[in-house]
């Protein structure tokens, strides 16, 4: 699943394919570390082709 992931608050959303979900219980979105390295929280799941931006 690619996502796209805030880093902190004056940083660029980072965009990658989640490799280990962190942490769910935070209403505001999901703590994952993505398959480069990077962990945040997701901002978005980028749709697939073909389909609709999911709700976070």
């Amino acid at each position: 699943m690619t996502v796209e992931i805030e880093q902190g608050h004056d940083k660029e959303p980072i965009r990658g394919e989640v490799a280990t979900v962190l942490g769910e219980a935070d209403p505001n979105g999901a703590d994952v570390k993505l398959k480069s390295g990077a962990e945040g929280r997701v901002r978005r799941v980028v749709p697939s082709e073909g389909g609709r931006e999911q709700p976070r």
